[in-house]
């Protein structure tokens, strides 16, 4: 007996509907009952993972899993919950899984991303996100913060008081924080904006480092890089002792000359002579802390705010 035709035209509609809707990702929507002090740690190979503060007392959670996807892992209760997304066992490649959570400002997160990207706005709790070759962007009121990529770019505009940030070929740019910093790249640039900054630690290999700052009276800063140039915005010349070192780049300060001296250092390894020469500036303050600016190869500049 024959179908109606108006069967096999609905059957061949679902059919293609449902094949679309695999394609383009599975719907999330789910509401979990959560604490405003509460850990929330979120885990997503490929994709995005974006968590944002509202005045609830639950998460709620959006988005779309990738067709790959072998399930959505959530556990855990008011107190703490976990959100893996969970792939088959022996897959190698993932389309993009995108999770949006909504959270209570004073969560504790910890995002951990593959190749996704790590967005948070508007937390107030302590932060952790890695990723391998994602960016990471945080816009919150944390006082802690610490947020690693190898290839990404990590931005974080917070009032810390303690921030960590390392990227190996990715730009690092820090704003509004002070208290202790430290910031490591290896071939990215290093952009800093910090007021009554007590420690400051960065190191770079290639890149360039820009660092606008306003110090405590007992500041103790050490910067460095191999090949990069050195900038320091600064509202005055700290009272503080002043180590300024380049190989073979150029010193210069909009606070009056820095009376340098190129010298020279030989020492015996090997029966061979190594004649070092450079540039070097040093001055003691009458404050507590110490400065410290380093290039190989690059200029140091300091610029009057």
């Amino acid at each position: 007996m024959n179908k109606p035709f108006s069967t096999i035209l609905f059957s061949g509609l679902a059919l293609l509907a449902a094949n679309a809707w695999a394609a383009e990702g599975r719907p999330i929507n789910e509401t979990r009952p959560l604490k405003a002090d509460a850990r929330v740690s979120v885990s997503n190979v490929s994709g995005l993972i974006e968590v944002e503060a509202w005045g609830k007392n639950e998460m709620q959670l959006t988005g779309t899993l990738a067709p790959e996807v072998e399930k959505l892992i959530i556990e855990g209760d008011a107190n703490g919950l976990t959100i893996e997304v969970k792939l088959p066992r022996h897959s190698r490649r993932s389309g993009d899984t995108i999770l949006k959570l909504k959270v209570p400002a004073g969560i504790e997160l910890e995002a951990e991303g593959v190749s996704a990207d790590i967005r948070a706005k508007g937390l107030k709790g302590p932060i952790e996100a890695s990723s391998v070759s994602g960016d990471i962007t945080l816009d919150v009121a944390s006082a802690r913060v610490e947020a690693q990529s190898v290839s990404g770019d990590v931005a974080v505009t917070a009032p810390t008081t303690d921030v960590r940030v390392e990227t190996v070929s990715g730009d690092v740019t820090l704003r509004g924080g002070k208290g202790e910093m430290r910031s490591e790249s290896v071939s990215g640039t290093v952009k800093v904006e910090a007021r009554e900054v007590r420690r400051l630690d960065a190191e770079s290999v290639s890149g360039d480092l820009s660092f606008d700052l306003q110090l405590a009276r007992d500041a103790e800063v050490s910067i460095e890089t191999l090949s990069g140039e050195v900038v320091v915005t600064l509202p005055s010349l700290p009272d503080l002792d002043l180590d300024f070192e380049t190989f073979s780049g150029d010193l210069e300060s909009a606070f009056g000359e820095l009376v340098s001296e190129t010298h020279s250092r030989t020492h015996h390894d090997d029966d061979e002579d190594d004649d070092e020469r450079g540039k070097h500036y040093r001055r003691h303050g009458a404050g507590k802390g110490h400065m410290h600016l380093q290039s190989f190869s690059g200029d140091i500049v300091l610029k009057k705010k």
